[in-house]
């Protein structure tokens, strides 16, 4: 009796799976927190390294380190090696650590992010943007405001025109994305992907800090340009890095279809 009745006796239910939009709300509210932290970081290194003395292109008064190309030397690594910590951290492994729409959109293109993801992401990176540049303000005062600071929003080069700058943030985008994707295609190279990452952003700040502004991630400038109304040149820094990216993931896409087909 006791057999029969477990046989007619139903399965307990299973719970519910989470609906999809809740699990895409959770992911992008941990891109805000980390876009949130890398601004602070940013803004806080700039603060240190640029605010006080202001740096001139002179190696009179403190030699090289009182220079712009001598202190980017220190903030470069600073900037590139927070992306890799964020996309190493058990955050950043949940969403990618994306922390920038043209990587949220390569790794869409590159089937790694679903399509529903991609709009929460964006919107949460700019609202990380502007809430991390104002936490720096926050805790480190006026200076943040003040010249040699600006709110870390960066700048060209006076003889730098919009298509200079437009082409230097698409090839550097296309090169970061490019790199990402053969890593992140790969069993044994994704391991290495966000060092590689990293390393790249620190190169492109050393190579065009000083020139075009060595941005290559949209909300990098968005939050610190919006809150020191600096927008001249904010429509190229937004898009000129979205273009980069999906072109290298028609090239690597390419690459990695043939690839299997040589197989």
């Amino acid at each position: 009796m006791d057999a029969l009745e477990r046989v007619g006796t139903p399965r307990a239910s299973r719970p519910a799976e989470p609906p999809a939009w809740r699990h895409t709300l959770h992911r992008a509210a941990l891109e805000l927190a980390l876009t949130t932290a890398m601004l602070f970081v940013v803004v806080t290194a700039t603060r240190w390294l640029m605010g006080t003395p202001h740096p001139t292109d002179s190696d009179a008064d403190g030699g090289w380190w009182n220079t712009l190309h001598g202190r980017l030397l220190v903030l470069a690594p600073i900037a590139g090696y927070t992306i890799t910590a964020i996309m190493l951290s058990p955050w950043g492994r949940r969403t990618g650590g994306h922390v920038n729409p043209a990587i949220t959109l390569a790794m869409w293109r590159y089937g790694r992010t679903p399509a529903r993801d991609v709009l929460p992401f964006v919107a949460a990176q700019l609202l990380g943007s502007v809430l991390g540049t104002l936490a720096g303000r926050l805790v480190w005062g006026g200076v943040v405001a003040g010249p040699g600071v600006d709110y870390a929003a960066v700048r060209p080069a006076a003889d730098w025109s919009w298509a200079a700058v437009a082409g230097v943030e698409t090839a550097t985008m296309f090169g970061i994305v490019g790199v990402a994707g053969i890593g992140v295609s790969s069993r044994r190279l994704d391991p290495f992907t966000p060092w590689a990452v990293g390393t790249l952003i620190a190169a492109q700040i050393i190579a065009f800090g000083t020139l075009s502004g060595g941005v290559a991630n949209p909300v990098r400038q968005f939050g610190p340009a919006v809150l020191a109304g600096d927008t001249p040149f904010l429509a190229v820094y937004l898009l000129a890095p979205l273009l980069g990216a999906l072109a290298a993931t028609v090239v690597v896409n390419r690459l990695t279809r043939t690839r299997r087909a040589d197989r």
